[in-house]
């Protein structure tokens, strides 16, 4: 009698690998260590031992939303050692002019780790996330930026992170090289940990679409609290929760190839205001291999 056992493993293996699949663009990392009690900036090991693990889990860049910390050429070099993009972030404590030393001091930056790491390593440049100021202070450094850059002969697309709802309400967000919205369905509070992807792929990238057409959209943040007080009627924080959101946003992820989605974040920040905030952390907590990218 013949048996058709091993093929039908061979081919089971295939079929499930090509299932197995990290549909997220990439993954947010704060600059600071997980799990420390106070801001405690990362080391290069650091940043390789997150890095690798990102790779492994099927992420294919890592998001840092401010150069402190030498964390521009630290998570640059521990993404080449391991294959992976950088979404770069200048962070903006206060307003842009108050902040314009600083800005223009890292945009240096950038451009000396461009001609290090090459053009290829980064997916964009943000001047900004949820920045607390006009739209067009916003805009005009956005603009400045990108033309200075330009001028010298580095390609990376230019823009600003702000919440979904800030770049619906003010379309002229939407004038960089892409568009960088946070979307947090935990926040919207009417959202079940398990629609969060709907949420995100029904909702918010149909509005930015919509208000920004034409534009690349890229979710900068994305994720679920697995503690901390419940927001609204349905968004409750836990393990459980937290996996199933996670879950869902990696499989809505696979609808529309042309957005990009990064899950938020690499690991519990314990020096955040509350406990919603410090326990986004994915690694460690959430399993991806055999798990979250089994479900789609």
């Amino acid at each position: 009698m013949l048996s058709f056992a091993p093929a039908f493993i061979l081919f089971s293996s295939f079929f499930t690998g090509i299932l197995a699949s990290n549909h997220f663009a990439g993954i947010n990392a704060a600059n600071s260590k997980g799990g420390a009690n106070a801001y405690t900036c990362r080391t290069q090991a650091d940043w390789n031992n997150l890095a690798s693990t990102a790779k492994d889990s099927g992420f294919k860049a890592i998001r840092i939303l401010g150069f402190d910390c030498n964390a521009l050429d630290l998570a640059s070099a521990a993404a080449a050692r391991n294959g992976l993009q950088v979404l770069a972030g200048i962070y903006i404590s206060g307003s842009v002019a108050s902040a314009m030393t600083q800005i223009n001091n890292e945009v240096q930056l950038f451009r000396q780790a461009y001609q290090k790491y090459g053009a290829g390593r980064y997916v964009g440049l943000t001047i900004g996330n949820e920045v607390n100021d006009a739209t067009g202070s916003i805009m005009a450094k956005v603009y400045d930026v990108r033309g200075y850059l330009r001028s010298v002969g580095v390609s990376t697309p230019v823009s600003t992170v702000h919440t979904w709802v800030r770049i619906r309400d003010e379309p002229a967000l939407c004038g960089g090289d892409f568009v960088g919205a946070n979307a947090h369905a935990f926040y919207d509070g009417n959202v079940a940990s398990g629609d969060a992807g709907n949420f995100v792929f029904s909702t918010v990238v149909p509005s930015l679409k919509s208000k920004c057409p034409g534009k690349k959209i890229i979710i900068t943040e994305s994720g679920w609290p697995s503690r901390g007080n419940r927001f609204g009627s349905k968004a409750v924080a836990s393990s459980g929760d937290e996996r199933s959101a996670i879950s869902s946003l990696n499989c809505a992820s696979a609808r529309d190839p042309s957005v990009s989605l990064y899950a938020f974040e690499a690991d519990d920040q314990l020096w955040k205001g509350n406990d919603n905030e410090r326990s986004f952390g994915l690694f460690n907590k959430v399993k991806f291999n055999g798990d979250i990218l089994n479900a789609c």
